[in-house]
């Protein structure tokens, strides 16, 4: 009995990483905040940008992050191929106790990053477990703070570049 409550509670755990990022790219499609198509952005300086907040985000709660995608490269929508943004994920194992004192950390670093705040409540419920954010420089980033894990998944501006050929870069440059 006990190893199907351990393989529900993996299984919940996968969903809630997958149902966060799913939401994150909702967020990412229709958000107005990323980058022009004419613009000349670096894809390192979009890579750069998402990887920092979310180093400087987990260095605010501190703790073992571990990486669970990423820093990703993917064309910035359907059908287009000069177009690319960088997802990154990382989690940790959560806390029974100072899960608003952790969410409040991250949400003064995207606050002073000048990016707009909103909390986010699970189970209907009024507890704040996770907030997320808009606006330079990201598209958007997600926090979810609970008892048993905590991730934080975020997604770049769009920049100019083809996500196949940077892919392919940066394998070439791994071997």
């Amino acid at each position: 009995m006990m190893k199907r409550s351990s393989t529900r509670t993996r299984r919940t755990a996968l969903l809630g990483s997958t149902t966060a990022l799913v939401l994150l790219m909702l967020t990412a499609c229709g958000s107005t905040t990323t980058t022009p198509r004419g613009s000349d952005m670096d894809p390192s300086t979009a890579k750069k940008s998402i990887v920092d907040l979310v180093e400087r985000s987990t260095a605010a709660v501190g703790g073992d992050w571990k990486v669970y995608r990423g820093p990703a490269v993917e064309p910035c929508g359907q059908d287009v191929e000069d177009r690319v943004r960088y997802v990154y994920i990382v989690e940790r194992e959560g806390s029974a106790t100072g899960l608003q004192r952790d969410v409040d950390a991250v949400r003064a670093v995207w606050k002073d990053a000048g990016m707009d705040v909103v909390d986010t409540a699970t189970a209907g419920g009024d507890t704040r477990a996770g907030i997320r954010g808009t606006g330079d420089p990201v598209t958007s980033i997600g926090f979810d703070a609970k008892p048993d894990r905590y991730s934080m998944s975020g997604v770049s501006v769009c920049a100019s570049g083809n996500a196949s050929e940077l892919r392919d870069e940066e394998f070439s440059d791994q071997g």
